[in-house]
This record gives C-alpha cells, structure tokens and sequence, in this order.
C-alpha cells in the first residue's frame, strides 16, 4: 500500500484493492495590513497580523475501489460537527499547523438498485488553528 497522506487519521492511499485518494489541494494566506491615507500622497500600509490560513481539497470515494463512500463522508462530518483537531500531512511533510474542517459539501453521484451509495465526492474546506 501506498501512503500519501493524512488528515488526521483519515489516511490516502492507494493500493491494489483500495483507492482513497484526493486532488486540487489548495492553501491560501493573507496578511492585513492598515491604510493610513495622505494628503496628497500615497497611502501608507502598516502591517496588521497574518490572518489564519484556509485550504480545501476533493476527495473521490468509491465502492468499486475499496471504500465506503458513507461510513467516509460520516467520519469527515463527524469531525466537522465536533471541531476535531487535525493535522495535515502529504507525502511526510505537514502542512500548516493544525486545522480544523469548516465545510464539507457531498456530491452524491451513484447508488445501487437498493439505495446503497456507491460513488461520492467529498469538497472539504480547512481553517487553520493557531495555537493559543
């Protein structure tokens, strides 16, 4: 099995049974800054802060690859709904600090002749969250 990363403890990888694998990661970063205006001349910026940093990716999840779309899009609501704290790592490397999951859309694509879910799509949104 191939691991390419974590969210927390829900893993991506791929296997020859098993394809639990995401795409589209992006982060974004924004620091503030204060306008001062002039008479006659330009603004001056003062720095503010660094605001926290937002992400999101898409998660592809299928039957036919080894994983359950509805237990999978369960455990990712689950934490959203209880403000678990996650870290992100691709590849070894850890992404950001620690995040939390803001938003997670569910695009229900194909269920089976008794109803069962075969194939989903997850869009999560993460925001960091700085330590105190």
């Amino acid at each position: 099995m191939a691991k390419i990363g974590t969210l927390g403890d829900i893993v991506f990888s791929v296997s020859k049974n098993t394809v639990k694998t995401f795409e589209g990661l992006k982060i974004d970063s924004k620091t503030n800054y204060a306008k001062h205006t002039r008479h006659n001349k330009k603004p001056l910026l003062e720095f503010q802060y660094n605001d926290i940093d937002t992400a999101s990716f898409t998660i592809y999840l299928s039957a036919f690859l080894g994983v359950n779309p509805r237990t999978m899009q369960d455990k990712i609501d689950k934490y959203r709904k209880k403000g678990k704290i996650l870290t992100l790592v691709i590849g070894g490397k850890k992404y950001g600090t620690k995040w939390v999951i803001t938003q997670h859309s569910k695009d229900y694509e194909r269920f089976d002749n008794k109803g069962n879910l075969l194939i989903a799509k997850s869009s999560i949104s993460l925001q960091e969250y700085p330590e105190r």
